[in-house]
């Protein structure tokens, strides 16, 4: 038996719908977007880079392979987003995000995006299920700092736990398995987060010994966003996390009133990225001169300025068109 609480959470946010939301925050995840593709638009993709190279998002579930004759992995979401998570982390000089893409968009963008996209989902599941993951994100983030809330603040922090809850409301799953999928990703997150203290200390420790000094690497947005598709994928195969896991969402959200929570959560959204309509289009524009045409520019802004109203696939079919073609070359 779930607590009420947490309950409530999960209905929420697995009901969630663009009408439902603020209109401040549908543009902030309007800009986002925006900003996503401008990354995605400008990366300096090459052989030599560790992003995987496949295909930004798959545009049917029905083809008999996962390759393709250019080499590129298509329809699997989660390839896909981990794809779009690590060519969003890639640090773009001259870009107005000097600590390059915010990692919490990094992670529940592609986690979004490749679902949807990979299954021909609209435009308004799409935003529907970003602003699941970022509404998810945010009242979490606000969980007290005590033991049994450490998965779950590692997943959140990550992104990993946003990215689940994204793909979980783009697949529209049930309320139960919205809650196994946040619980896998938290559980995900907080073993990584584990690894990576062990990395650091045995490296540490081989620096001291006259070995190598150089961290090894460490997964990032496009770690979490795969990490959160496949929570959704095994959740949607029926999979149950450990009953710990909500039984610690429990006890951390027990104090929570959502009535205030909710609100509270989505003007710290509004907060943590503020930026005016204007400012963004601006932005994407100055950012993607030199990569497309005024045309094309335009035609982008326009999708997004309507994202919630585009047909299935439209978008996909664009960039992959754009993006795909810069691949192969």
């Amino acid at each position: 038996m779930t607590d009420p609480v947490a309950a409530q959470f999960a209905q929420f946010i697995s009901n969630m719908a663009v009408e439902n939301m603020p209109v401040a925050a549908t543009e902030q995840i309007r800009w986002r977007m925006l900003k996503a593709l401008a990354t995605i638009l400008s990366a300096d993709i090459n052989p030599r880079a560790t992003v995987p190279r496949t295909t930004i998002i798959g545009t049917s579930s029905d083809s008999p392979t996962a390759l393709d004759a250019t080499g590129f992995v298509q329809n699997q979401p989660v390839l896909s987003a981990l794809a779009i998570g690590a060519t969003l982390d890639i640090r773009q000089p001259g870009a107005d995000v000097p600590a390059g893409f915010i990692t919490v968009d990094a992670a529940i963008i592609p986690a979004a995006w490749a679902w949807v996209h990979a299954y021909q989902g609209s435009g308004h599941v799409f935003m529907s299920a970003l602003a699941a993951g970022y509404l998810a994100t945010a009242v979490l983030a606000d969980l007290p700092d005590i033991d049994c809330s450490r998965a779950w603040r590692a997943g959140v922090v990550s992104g990993t736990v946003g990215a689940a809850v994204a793909a979980a409301r783009a697949h529209q799953l049930a309320v139960t398995a919205t809650l196994d999928a946040m619980g896998f990703a938290a559980a995900q997150a907080a073993q990584l987060e584990q690894n990576t203290v062990i990395a650091a200390q045995t490296s540490t420790n081989d620096a001291a010994d006259g070995g190598c000094e150089d961290l090894p690497d460490l997964p990032g947005p496009g770690r979490a966003a795969m990490d959160g598709v496949l929570s959704a994928h095994m959740a949607t195969l029926g999979g149950h996390c450990p009953p710990s896991l909500i039984e610690q969402l429990q006890q951390a959200m027990s104090a929570i009133n959502l009535d205030r929570a909710l609100p509270d959560a989505w003007a710290a959204f509004q907060r943590s990225r503020p930026c005016a309509s204007i400012e963004a289009i601006q932005g994407f524009r100055k950012q993607v001169a030199s990569l497309i045409s005024d045309g094309e520019a335009e035609m982008i802004i326009g999708l997004i300025l309507h994202l919630e109203q585009t047909a299935p696939g439209e978008l996909t079919t664009y960039v992959n068109e754009r993006l795909g073609a810069r691949l192969d070359a």
